[in-house]
């Protein structure tokens, strides 16, 4: 018996023009085989658009996310700056209290100071901090120094930022080898005045690059070096915990850091004798 053929679809081209007439021969399994192919192809077309358009929604979501963990690292900084506020001010009412309990008769403090490894400031610094807060004035300056004017805040966040150089006293003759701290964090951080006062610069300095300089009303003195972006001009008054700069790596600098300086009385100071 002979095999059976397979059935097949002709397909004509007939030219308008009386030339020859063109003959295809498809068999209806590839044409079928074909018609699949397309049909797996939309398939595969209509799930990459919803797959597309699942991940723009994605996207728009974790910018969504992004934009509220950057305003809450914000809203974290500004608690971690009064929790410091707080702590120090808590501190410095215990020796007050010390200081004045052999004159006055003064009611116990309704709260509790945790122990720590260190203090914020030595018995006598603090007694004379202390004293020029209270109202009286100091043999340099002959004036009164508002607490808003002591550098009390870090400038960059404990959370993000770690000091990585420490502040090197004056030796003889020898100037300071390191007349501030370094402050590494990422670039972009935000940088923040330590208290009230004045711009006095803000431009590009030789050794610092980018800096800002704030004057606190001629007792103190805080320079803010390497930065990417200046966000305050030169005789603008600034608060503390304002942001006027962002990290960056500029001058001569190694690695996105911050360089503060503290000075009083144009003398170089250590910032931690300041800093919680």
């Amino acid at each position: 018996m002979s095999k059976q053929r397979r059935r097949q679809l002709s397909v004509l081209v007939v030219p308008d023009d009386g030339s020859h007439t063109l003959e295809f021969k498809v068999s209806y399994w590839l044409l079928w085989a074909a018609v699949g192919g397309l049909g797996v192809l939309l398939v595969l077309v209509v799930m990459g658009g919803r797959f597309y358009w699942q991940a723009r929604d994605w996207e728009r979501v974790a910018q969504a996310h992004k934009r509220e963990n950057i305003r809450l690292g914000i809203k974290v900084e500004q608690v971690e700056e009064l929790a410091q506020m707080v702590a120090y001010m808590k501190q410095m009412d215990q020796q007050l209290r010390h200081m004045l309990s052999s004159k006055v008769n003064l009611a116990p403090a309704a709260y509790s100071v945790p122990a720590t490894s260190h203090t914020l400031l030595g018995n006598a610094e603090m007694s004379s901090q202390i004293t020029t807060v209270v109202g009286h004035s100091t043999p340099r300056s002959q004036k009164p120094v508002d607490a808003r004017w002591i550098p009390l805040v870090w400038p960059i966040s404990r959370s993000v930022g770690w000091v990585t150089a420490e502040f090197e006293e004056r030796s003889g003759l020898v100037k300071n080898q390191h007349p501030g701290i370094d402050i590494a964090a990422v670039a972009g951080t935000v940088i923040r005045a330590t208290a009230d006062g004045m711009v006095v610069f803000a431009g590009v300095s030789e050794a610092l690059g980018q800096m800002v300089a704030i004057d606190h009303s001629g007792v103190f003195l805080t320079q803010y070096g390497h930065t990417a972006a200046l966000l305050v001009s030169e005789g603008e008054a600034v608060w503390r915990g304002q942001p006027i700069a962002l990290v960056g790596n500029a001058g001569h600098g190694s690695g996105p850091h911050l360089h503060y300086e503290v000075l009083e009385g144009g003398e170089h100071r250590n910032p931690r004798r300041y800093l919680p």
